[in-house]
């Protein structure tokens, strides 16, 4: 399954840049306009005036957690979990404590290494778990347990059995979500025409939880299919993605991907300024790709800038943060 790991990391950034959705992760309709239009700033100080006022607040913990993991700063991701266990001992019933636990030390294990992450995934499948029992209608509670049943081998307590199973009783609840579920599922055993199949007809949705889950996962099936050089797909995919959603960034972003890659990375430059401007940015590494396609163009001093601003940043994946150091290494 070579596109697991691949899909379950798209699909976290997925829910890290969540929009306020018909599953209320955050019930404040006020913070959840905050967080679909990414403004974290505001986000964290509303939800830290309440923490003072009530502390361990469930969603004032949640909010804060949403605002610190969009950041992705490693220290302020740590932060955040004393704050979800202090929550969690006060509101042991608070199952979106619970889910925001196995989110904070989900990222914490994308940065760990094997033996350390591996000693912290029954938290994070436990989190994710009880965030689905105690709120079994919270879609975006069951999307998270499903991402983590995919990435987590058998002796973790995943396996793609696991991932059937709760899509198929996600369907019973609710059709479209369930559809939803399945199509990752199929994803992550590349089985792309299957997924795709079940996901566009879901950004007609009447759910806008469903509609911004497919929107991610036809993203994340893009991305894949680029992965496995199959480019006039995955091109195909993200200008009806592109034409969907104009204002949303993943779309543009992999077309600027597919640009470069065919070496035209001026109009590689071109989307990725494009994408800059659009909702879902702050999750996409743009700093690490721009700095790409300036080396392409011959242009050293602007490939430093962005790479250097990119690992001081400490945001993405891990191996595009090993790959930015050892290229700033060489550029001296």
């Amino acid at each position: 399954m070579p596109h697991r790991f691949l899909i379950a990391a798209l699909g976290l950034s997925a829910l890290l840049a969540a929009p306020a959705t018909h599953a209320q992760a955050l019930r404040d309709p006020a913070w959840n306009t905050l967080l679909e239009q990414e403004r974290h700033a505001e986000l964290e100080a509303a939800a830290r005036q309440r923490l003072k006022a009530e502390p361990a607040d469930p969603q004032a913990t949640v909010a804060l957690g949403y605002a610190l993991l969009a950041r992705g700063q490693p220290a302020e991701v740590d932060a955040a979990l004393p704050l979800v266990e202090a929550c969690l001992a006060r509101h042991p019933q608070a199952g979106e404590c619970h889910h925001m636990l196995g989110m904070v030390m989900g990222v914490q294990a994308l940065r760990a290494g094997m033996l350390k992450a591996m000693g912290m995934v029954g938290r994070i499948r436990a989190g994710f778990e009880q965030g689905v029992a105690l709120a079994p209608d919270n879609f975006h509670h069951r999307v998270g347990l499903l991402q983590y049943y995919l990435a987590a081998p058998g002796i973790a307590g995943g396996g793609v059995d696991k991932a059937r199973e709760l899509a198929r009783q996600t369907e019973v609840r609710q059709a479209d979500q369930g559809r939803c579920l399945q199509a990752m599922v199929a994803i992550s055993q590349d089985k792309f025409d299957e997924a795709e199949r079940l996901l566009w007809p879901l950004l007609a949705a009447a759910d806008t939880d469903v509609r911004s889950a497919a929107y991610q996962q036809l993203g994340g099936l893009a991305a894949a299919r680029l992965q496995d050089q199959q480019v006039e797909p995955a091109r195909t995919v993200f200008e009806r993605l592109a034409k969907a959603e104009p204002g949303r960034a993943l779309a543009v972003y992999g077309l600027g991907r597919i640009q470069h890659e065919a070496g035209a990375w001026q109009d590689a430059l071109r989307l990725y300024a494009q994408a800059r401007g659009l909702r879902g940015q702050a999750s996409l590494p743009l700093d690490y790709r721009e700095a790409l396609a300036w080396l392409s163009g011959g242009d050293t001093a602007k490939a430093r800038a962005l790479l250097q601003r990119f690992v001081s940043l400490g945001r993405g994946h891990p191996k595009h943060l090993e790959d930015a150091r050892a290229r700033l290494a060489k550029l001296g």
